[in-house]
């Protein structure tokens, strides 16, 4: 992502109804499948994700961004290294959970990207990849954020699978928004919509209307502390070192 993506972010992800949401669906995630000890956040951004576990957790970040570390030191947190995601300078073995949250779809080689994550887990550790699903979901947001493709459960198994490890969990998430980013999608492809159709989904929206998807989020994060998900916007992976136990 380019200087104005991150300020973007910065500037709404506090707040912005997507971003909540993606926090307390992963909060959801973590707490059924355990985080623990030291945790690394790959391609950390702005700091969102870790100001949720910092306070439990040993939390380290990374990103190419300078501006993006530069906003995680003014929230006060001190773990950061500036690195290539394919140039991480940690032992490997260092870490018990590893986050990469909408990361690989931005990468020409996600295969070599997870398999250097994967070195870097403990023996027990775990990874867990967030990315956007379904390609026919492409859209000037993607453009925007530079990304590669967007993937169906299956694409993102064959590739953790690839890197050497072993899937745990897999499951569509942001479900509830989904028909209406289909609609949206269909609406810029086909009419002249797209023509002026924002560079982002990011638009702001009336504070009840954040404030009711927000609330679907939690919904949705206690639906996936039980079961998997069909079908959604993103798609998640949970997975763990083969030679785990």
């Amino acid at each position: 992502m380019n200087e104005d993506e991150f300020r973007l972010l910065d500037e709404i992800e506090d707040q912005h109804w997507w971003f909540v949401g993606k926090q307390h669906i992963l909060r959801s995630l973590l707490q059924r499948h355990a985080p623990q000890g030291r945790i690394l956040d790959l391609g950390c951004g702005t700091g969102g994700t870790l100001r949720n576990w910092m306070d439990r957790h040993p939390c380290f970040g990374t990103d190419r961004s300078e501006l993006a570390l530069r906003i995680c030191a003014e929230k006060g947190f001190d773990r950061l290294v500036q690195s290539d995601l394919d140039a991480v300078p940690f032992a490997d073995g260092a870490f018990d959970t590893i986050l990469a949250l909408d990361v690989i779809e931005h990468l020409d080689d996600d295969v070599s990207f997870v398999a250097r994550a994967a070195e870097l887990l403990g023996p027990s550790g775990q990874l867990i990849l967030a990315v956007p699903a379904f390609q026919m979901l492409w859209s000037k947001h993607d453009e925007t954020f530079q990304h590669r493709r967007r993937y169906r459960s299956a694409q993102l198994r064959d590739v953790v699978l690839e890197a050497g490890l072993i899937p745990e969990r897999l499951t569509y998430t942001n479900t509830l928004t989904f028909p209406v980013a289909m609609a949206w999608r269909l609406l810029s492809q086909h009419t002249p919509v797209g023509r002026v159709a924002p560079k982002h989904d990011f638009w702001p929206v009336p504070r009840w209307l954040n404030a009711a998807l927000t609330s679907a989020y939690r919904i949705e994060a206690r639906a996936l502390s039980r079961v998997n998900l069909p079908f959604g916007v993103s798609v998640v992976c949970v997975a763990r070192r083969g030679d785990a136990e």
